[in-house]
């Protein structure tokens, strides 16, 4: 597909940094309404949009090379997964998988309804079962995405993926502790 000349092309790494800016500055406005603190809201988009546009201007007189489309096979950057979904695929991947010398215990998504009367997924590990419940939306990209498939002993279940074991033992790899980690990139 062709692009205008001087228009730099679309990096997914860059909206994903860009999407945690716009995350961080509305979260600092949140918490200082709530707190009754000054706010600068229209400061902090300003100048994250000066740097966008420094950034893209730069881009498109060095004609960068674009980074290669992501491996459908490989582990998946952690920052690529969005926001609500990469918490509920950190959650899931902790009780299913675990981390540091902790055995795996396993685990899947099951069916379940939520309070508001929707889809839900609820989190069945072998000992017990989770109570939080994940909204269909919110697993619905980490389907899409390759991170968690059909469980193959019974297609309405779900369980992690290969690609998303190997980014979670990545992320973990990297020194990533909590689902934010590792997105700034």
């Amino acid at each position: 597909m062709n692009r205008p000349s001087g228009r730099p092309s679309s990096d997914r790494y860059r909206k994903a940094r860009f999407r945690e800016i716009a995350r961080e500055i509305v979260a600092k406005d949140r918490y200082n309404r709530k707190y009754g603190i000054s706010v600068h809201t229209a400061g902090a988009i300003a100048n994250a949009l000066e740097r966008a546009y420094r950034e893209g201007f730069c881009d498109s007189e060095h004609e960068t090379v674009p980074i290669a489309e992501q491996p459908n096979n490989g582990p998946m950057e952690w920052a690529l997964i969005p926001p609500r979904p990469r918490g509920a695929f950190w959650t899931i991947c902790l009780f299913t998988l675990s981390r540091g010398d902790r055995p795996a215990p396993g685990g899947r998504l099951v069916p379940a309804t939520t309070e508001r009367g929707r889809l839900g997924w609820m989190l069945d590990l072998q000992e017990r079962t989770y109570e939080k419940l994940f909204g269909d939306r919110t697993i619905a990209p980490l389907l899409r995405l390759g991170l968690i498939e059909e469980a193959s002993d019974d297609p309405a279940h779900r369980v992690v993926s290969k690609q998303g074991r190997e980014t979670w033992f990545q992320f973990l790899q990297r020194g990533g502790q909590y689902p934010n980690d590792l997105t700034n990139l």
